[in-house]
């Protein structure tokens, strides 16, 4: 596939790309003229990987090969954040249906897993060990129930956690599961932090060496 095709479809996975202007778009996928981004657009739409839903562009779940493809996002620490979560794609997983059984969504989008601080915690009977590929949802006006494993950015920087509601306090709590669980103590997130979630952990693809 053409770089900046790609480029566009990697953005559709998670952003609405027909409220994004052109010249904004010329940016984001380092090409010279907007009327490049319409003819590669008019590509996608042709071939089948954009489709129209509700008028908005939003990309094909399958590959012609009929697998999903699913952006990495970079890592995101199990433990203490300190993962820069500055919205870069820096690669793409493929995978078969048959391996995820989270429900397929085009708004899925994968971090690799830094870190034992989430090692007990399961998602679909799979457990979030250092190098695996932790696949997220990422949801419009998404508000997390207590006990959801979710990504949360604090101060900038991403990480993955059980969250917690303490209504009493008004407070969040984030908490690890590990198997050397007193080696990490729970975030307690007012309301006043720079703090916000990002999406829910829906699954789990194993590292090859796992």
């Amino acid at each position: 596939m053409n770089p900046i095709q790609q480029k566009l479809l990697d953005i559709a996975k998670l952003h609405d790309i027909s409220s994004i202007r052109r010249v904004d778009l010329v940016q984001m996928v380092n090409c010279e003229y907007p009327s490049q981004i319409t003819h590669h657009l008019n590509q996608l739409i042709k071939r089948g990987d954009l489709v129209r839903v509700n008028n908005n562009l939003v990309p094909s779940i399958k590959t012609a090969a009929g697998l999903i493809r699913i952006p990495v996002m970079g890592e995101a620490d199990c433990g203490e954040a300190t993962k820069c979560a500055d919205g870069r794609i820096v690669d793409n997983l493929a995978v078969s249906p048959s391996v995820l059984k989270s429900k397929l969504s085009d708004k899925l989008y994968a971090l690799i897993a830094r870190g034992d601080s989430m090692n007990r915690a399961r998602v679909n009977d799979k457990e979030i060990e250092d190098g695996d590929y932790i696949i997220i949802e990422k949801k419009d006006n998404y508000v997390p129930r207590d006990g959801d494993i979710v990504v949360s950015i604090i101060g900038g920087l991403a990480n993955v956690k059980r969250l917690r509601r303490d209504n009493v306090r008004q407070r969040t709590v984030l908490m690890s599961e590990s198997h050397r669980q007193n080696d990490y103590a729970p975030i307690i997130i007012s309301n006043h932090d720079d703090f916000s979630i990002d999406g829910k952990v829906v699954d789990v693809i194993k590292g090859v060496d796992k």
